[in-house]
């Protein structure tokens, strides 16, 4: 079976129509899967541990329900890839982290548990950027994990091992987190859907913390009706995580194919023009497609009074804390660039954390203003597509595009919206609080009118 049409390149809902009408098992999907990690993997470096025999396990479990009437949804016999900073009970989970390259878990994450109670089969832990501190998972203690679209790029980060998973087929779909773009970024820079949901909508225990105010861990699929299904698995309250929402999450999918027509959009006018002159070409055709489902449309522009380098402060500081009690103030196990990124939280006085706060506080009002008038707001994912790998780049992590919604909390998916110089960008969508549904029917409905998301990367031939 050519590439292009091997079983890894099921989406959720395809597999899961596959496996509920018996022209699938989930024990030949998993064993699919497993035997393409085994072959590209080594190229790829998507995958830093493969759970080969208890993903069997679990696939042979799956297909037990499903052959006795038991199935207990669309997530059961789906093979799903864990970011290696979520735990997984009794697997080495590093967090990126040569301290921890021993580390196993004494219980799965809060997350991890979810998907496996909806059936979901896991395949393995995927890499990331060294204590999920930066873009470009260019990890010196696991290697880099490289771009399908181009090997000699990165696949952005620090999800990037989980974007280059689904991407290629080594997985139906993936966890990431999202702490400044992390589940965006990499989604963006290899042409996979991925959402960060509303805050607190998915629980955080046993996913290493970072920064509490702006950690959401979100899903990575083949498109937004995927993202729909994995979000149901994943979403629900967790006792264990301070903010998280209590209430069930209820369904995401049921309103995906209701038509958008009268919706309210607003392009966010700064992030659009501060994009490269193709990716601003790709963004008014994505615009313009959106346009013609009977979507009106107007310009944002951020208000003036907002300071998002204030915000940023806590994302630095908190994190600062978090790693400083994980490796108790001893970095010299820590890639130099990541120590230089800790170190810009370490001189944080209380004010300048409470004006921080502040200033996050407002970024969230002034979005949720914005969405008063409007049911989404639009952008591109980011101003540039993936770059040549290389050593930790401060650039990457300057712009707003991606972090400016982990400040305000509200949910924003990423959907490919074309290439640029033959790489995948994205288009941003922006929804209300607790309004997950609409963003992922939204982006639905774009991927209705367009084909950017089943495109797939020549990498490899056979």
């Amino acid at each position: 079976m050519a590439d292009r049409t091997h079983v890894g390149f099921l989406g959720i809902a395809e597999a899961a129509a596959a496996l509920a009408g018996g022209e699938l098992s989930s024990l030949t999907l998993t064993d699919a899967l497993l035997v393409r990690i085994e072959r590209l993997n080594p190229t790829l470096n998507a995958y830093t541990c493969v759970m080969a025999d208890s993903a069997r396990t679990d696939a042979r479990a799956s297909d037990a329900r499903i052959n006795s009437g038991e199935r207990r949804g669309p997530l059961d016999g789906i093979p799903i890839a864990i970011k290696d900073v979520i735990d997984t009970a009794g697997v080495v989970t590093t967090y990126g982290s040569i301290k921890y390259r021993d580390h196993r878990p004494a219980a799965d994450a809060h997350v991890v548990q979810q998907l496996r109670q909806a059936g979901a089969v896991i395949l393995g832990k995927t890499n990331t950027h060294e204590l999920a501190r930066g873009i470009t998972t260019d990890n010196p203690h696991f290697g880099p994990t490289r771009n399908p679209w181009d090997l000699t790029r990165h696949p952005g980060g620090s999800s990037g091992g989980s974007g280059a998973a689904v991407a290629t087929g080594l997985a139906v779909g993936a966890l990431g987190t999202d702490t400044g773009g992390s589940v965006r970024i990499p989604s963006h820079m290899t042409g996979i859907t991925g959402l960060k949901p509303t805050h607190g909508l998915v629980g955080r225990t046993g996913a290493r913390p970072l920064v509490r105010n702006f950690d959401h861990i979100g899903p990575m699929t083949r498109s937004a009706a995927d993202c729909a299904l994995m979000l149901e698995g994943m979403a629900g309250p967790d006792p264990n995580d301070p903010d998280a929402i209590a209430q069930p999450a209820g369904s995401f999918a049921a309103a995906l194919n209701d038509p958008i027509g009268g919706y309210r959009a607003g392009i966010i006018q700064d992030f659009a023009d501060d994009a490269l002159p193709r990716i601003r070409e790709l963004f008014a055709e994505a615009v313009q497609a959106i346009r013609s489902l009977d979507v009106r449309i107007d310009s944002w522009t951020l208000p003036a009074t907002l300071d998002p380098k204030a915000a940023q402060l806590v994302s630095r500081s908190e994190g600062y804390v978090s790693i400083h009690e994980m490796f108790d103030g001893n970095f010299s196990s820590i890639d130099p660039s990541i120590h230089q990124r800790l170190n810009a939280g370490a001189d944080a006085t209380a004010f300048d954390y409470l004006r921080g706060l502040e200033a996050r506080t407002a970024i969230e009002a002034a979005v949720s203003d914005a969405l008063e008038s409007r049911d989404f707001l639009l952008s591109p994912a980011y101003p540039y597509p993936a770059e040549p790998i290389k050593r930790f780049d401060a650039r990457a992590n300057d712009t707003l595009h991606a972090s400016f919604f982990n400040a305000s909390h509200h949910p924003a998916l990423v959907v490919p919206m074309g290439f640029a110089d033959g790489l995948p960008v994205g288009l941003q969508i922006v929804g209300r609080l607790h309004d997950d549904a609409t963003v992922l029917q939204i982006g639905h409905a774009f991927q209705q009118v367009t084909t950017h998301h089943r495109q797939r990367p020549d990498f490899p031939v056979q």
